[in-house]
């Protein structure tokens, strides 16, 4: 057994149980509203806006105070942590022995008289342990959401059924009195929907769309007035490297660089076609998509064939992506980094999209920071013709 094994181990039978110890007592105490958020695109995006809706200022009266799991801590060790109140993992030895000794007196505190939420607005993660049935048991949603069920974590799961029946788990946990939430255009959905007594709300579109769409419907539950629903959610700008729009004058950048499946993949890169202007440039910057198996190659030369479909330019970034058959390759995202002044040119739509592995941050950092000294040179030369002519 290596080191990563033994970590695991003690994580799943001795960490996690005892985190789990705590949460529960919290939760049976308090008894906050739990809304629980899966699926496999567009889950965080989606517990984003429905945390920005319900803990809106002027919501606040009618809903009362409201909690979420930052990040992502959706897994069997970040939701009981997000549930005793921290905002953070513990990034070392010292902190977790700090906080493990700590947390039975800080348990007790939140279980009686410590502020503590009215709602949680959770994350479910499924991760690679099946995380999502244990979760369910600990935090029971009042509301359940599952956006849509797709190919990810197949190198755990091997199924696209077996990721389907744990993310049920979550719409089986609901009581009859609450509700569940899901996305419309997907039969592993329309099996969920039989599988509970809950009213069931069905949810047309993709990306954003579905996560606006299925804010509403909770915001509708919470009893909040559509036009303070419809106010919120034209506020939230977004989540950082999830389908986030910038505009940066020299070039229009989609950052999804967050991460990466073969169904996220292909909501990206309609994005990028819908999103572009008529005759601009569509680059597609695409990362190696992890956890996907025995059938790796087969989903990356799939999506591959989608992008040149939709893209003007494909660059592969990892090993993976040598499968995508790109036009641009590199070996690794600062290698990429390097190269990006030579392939980039003004006005061009860029998407940059991939596993979390494959460290696309490299990229949209580059891309922002070109962005910024071509806008500065444009800018001069504006302001100082005769330098664009002399250096013309």
């Amino acid at each position: 057994m290596n080191k990563d094994d033994i970590t695991k181990a003690i994580k799943n039978r001795v960490l996690s149980p005892y985190l789990f110890l705590w949460a529960r007592l919290v939760l049976r105490s308090r008894k906050p509203c739990i809304i629980g958020i899966t699926g496999s695109v567009g889950k965080t995006t989606t517990k984003e806006m429905v945390a920005y809706l319900l803990m809106h200022k002027d919501a606040l009266p009618i809903v009362g105070s409201v909690g979420k799991n930052p990040g992502n801590m959706n897994n069997n060790i970040g939701l009981p942590l997000t549930v005793l109140g921290y905002n953070d993992w513990f990034n070392s030895f010292p902190e977790w022995i700090a906080g493990l000794c700590l947390m039975p007196f800080r348990s007790l505190a939140l279980a009686t008289f410590a502020a503590y939420p009215k709602s949680l607005v959770l994350e479910f993660g499924a991760g690679k342990c099946g995380n999502i049935h244990r979760l369910a048991r600990l935090a029971p949603p009042t509301v359940a959401v599952v956006t849509t069920i797709g190919p990810a974590h197949l190198e755990h799961f091997k199924t696209i059924d077996r990721i389907a029946h744990e993310k049920g788990a979550l719409v089986r946990a609901v009581d009859t009195s609450g509700l569940v939430v899901l996305g419309q255009d997907d039969s592993h959905l329309s099996k969920m929907e039989k599988e509970t007594d809950a009213p069931v709300v069905r949810i047309p579109g993709r990306g954003k769309d579905l996560s606006k769409g299925i804010a509403r419907v909770i915001g509708r539950y919470f009893q909040l007035p559509d036009e303070l629903i419809n106010r919120a959610l034209s506020e939230f700008t977004g989540v950082e490297g999830r389908s986030n729009l910038l505009e940066l004058g020299y070039v229009m950048l989609i950052d999804d660089s967050y991460n990466a499946n073969p169904l996220s993949m292909k909501y990206g890169l309609d994005t990028l076609v819908e999103t572009a202007r008529p005759g601009q440039r569509r680059l597609a910057i695409l990362g190696g998509m992890a956890e996907l198996g025995a059938e790796s190659q087969r989903y990356h030369e799939e999506i591959g064939g989608y992008a040149r479909e939709r893209a003007d330019v494909l660059v592969g970034v990892g090993e993976l992506a040598r499968y995508y058959k790109p036009d641009h390759w590199f070996g690794s995202s600062e290698e990429c980094a390097v190269h990006l002044e030579e392939i980039i040119r003004p006005k061009d739509a860029l998407l940059v999209k991939g596993s979390h592995s494959a460290e696309l941050e490299h990229v949209i950092q580059k891309i922002k920071e070109v962005a910024r000294e071509r806008s500065a040179d444009a800018a001069l030369n504006d302001k100082n013709p005769s330098i664009a002519h002399e250096a013309a």
